[in-house]
């Protein structure tokens, strides 16, 4: 897969910094740092923006994210239901331990790349 960085798209909210690259055909926002509720509006709008912004599959990765909070996660649902609607995937790539726990208790992992959550 050719990693490409789209316009060097990258946005710092309070411990969190969010990048946007393509791999192929899909878009890839990186989450690096904690998502919680001092980020969150930060996460829907770079969310809500790449879904408006790019077709194709969305790749959420979350490896750098140790700690991510229920608003996140519902963010992250409601952006895989939005994109499920337009006839595109969303999926999650190399979760934390913490982001595979709270996904289980959302009943998200479904969304989780297979072999991406062994960390």
């Amino acid at each position: 897969m050719t990693l490409t960085t789209v316009a060097r798209s990258a946005r710092r909210a309070p411990g969190l910094l969010m990048s946007v690259s393509t791999e192929g055909a899909a878009t890839v926002v990186a989450l690096r740092g904690e998502a919680d509720i001092a980020t969150l509006p930060d996460v829907k709008e770079m969310l809500d923006r790449v879904i408006r912004a790019h077709d194709g599959p969305l790749i959420v990765e979350l490896a750098d994210t140790p700690f991510i909070d229920s608003g996140t996660v519902r963010a992250l649902a409601q952006a895989s239901r939005v994109l499920g609607e337009r006839g595109r995937r969303m999926t999650i790539r190399s979760p934390s331990p913490m982001a595979v726990r709270v996904m289980e208790l959302f009943g998200l992992c479904g969304l989780i790349v297979p072999g991406s959550d062994d960390q």
